[in-house]
């Protein structure tokens, strides 16, 4: 995709560069900071409209514009939400709206090589028109901000389900699928998990990640008897898994649960692993599958289950089985990292098409 000095071009990247003047207006001490901040932030909607205008008008309409055009605005969209939490704007709407940008940006992103541009409808420009009226109307502290913030959450969610049908339409079952979808869920999931935790409600907490645990299991039966395996999906599953045991660590260091040496030692293997299993399935077209990974990352949800209910329901006698099993862990994630290590330093000449695995 190839980037063309025109005008279109030019406004996006200028609107791109002038976010952060917004933010710092947004952070600064300064008289009439909300007035200054919201006629900023509609200069840089309005300028939406412009690149728009001008790339229909001179035909100068480019792959590369479709794809940044939209991008720009979340970026808008989602520093404006940060910056506003709290201030008009609850934590709950902040999330729902950038986490569906972003999920929605990095299946954009992920069919760039296939040349397939999903532009925007009427629908998403419709969210895109209410969003940006709910952070004006907070900015300038309007009585009615919260039911508009309500309705842009509300439009968001229905853009994006539009969104996956037209990206259904376009791949068939290669990106939107019931085991992807059902991956989805489980990364949706980690925001309630991430908020009732930090609250110190520990047991709703470990419903949460039951949940989590058990629809790992699910989207991989639903992939097999499906014939839906893919490598979007293996990845997906795999970045999903680290993520929420990562994340798990990382929340239970900050709550001094556990010490974070633990974590470093933790955190290292799976880059160095996953780094491996790319470069294995650029050449080769096929995600790697190791029992050892399995094993490891099963016995990793084990253990955080296990002192997740130690935590909720004060139960001591698990504490020493539990150590026992972060020493497997640990065992276990370098064995795994030595292996993708011996297997992309091993990779066979022949570059024979190979049915993708399910990690």
């Amino acid at each position: 995709m190839k980037f063309k000095f025109n005008i279109p071009n030019n406004i996006t990247l200028i609107r791109v560069a002038l976010i952060p003047l917004f933010a710092i207006i947004l952070l600064a001490d300064i008289p009439y900071r909300n007035m200054l901040a919201a006629f900023i932030f509609c200069m840089l909607s309005v300028s939406d409209f412009l690149d728009g205008y001008f790339a229909r008008k001179k035909k100068q309409v480019t792959e590369f514009g479709k794809l940044i055009d939209p991008i720009a605005d979340k970026l808008l969209i989602s520093t404006a939400l940060i910056f506003l939490i709290g201030g008009g704007v609850e934590l709950w709407m902040a999330v729902t709206i950038i986490t569906r940008e972003i999920i929605l940006t990095a299946i954009r992103i992920y069919l760039i090589p296939t040349k397939i541009v999903v532009p925007a409808s009427i629908f998403g420009k419709a969210k895109t028109v209410v969003q940006s009226l709910a952070i004006v109307f907070v900015l300038l502290n309007f009585s009615w901000s919260y039911y508009f913030m309500i309705a842009a959450v509300l439009l968001t969610l229905g853009s994006g389900v539009e969104y996956l049908f037209r990206i259904r339409k376009m791949t068939g079952t290669k990106i939107v699928n019931l085991p992807n979808l059902i991956t989805l869920t489980r990364f949706l999931l980690i925001i309630p998990f991430v908020y009732y935790f930090l609250n110190d409600n520990i047991s709703i907490s470990l419903y949460i990640f039951v949940a989590i645990t058990l629809s790992d299991k699910l989207d991989g039966i639903s992939a097999r008897i499906m014939n839906q395996m893919t490598e979007l999906g293996s990845g997906f599953d795999s970045f999903t898994d680290w993520a929420v045991i990562i994340l798990t660590f990382t929340l239970l260091v900050v709550k001094n649960h556990i010490s974070s040496l633990l974590l470093v030692l933790l955190v290292f293997p799976p880059l160095i692993s996953g780094t491996m299993k790319m470069v294995y399935a650029k050449k080769l077209k096929v995600v790697p599958v190791t029992f050892i990974a399995r094993l490891s990352v099963g016995l990793i949800y084990s253990t955080l289950i296990g002192i997740l209910i130690m935590l909720g329901y004060k139960v001591r006698g698990l504490s020493g089985t539990i150590n026992l099993m972060l020493i497997g862990i640990i065992v276990l994630v370098y064995l795994t990292m030595i292996v993708y290590v011996f297997k992309a330093m091993t990779i066979p000449k022949s570059n024979g098409k190979k049915k993708v695995k399910k990690l």
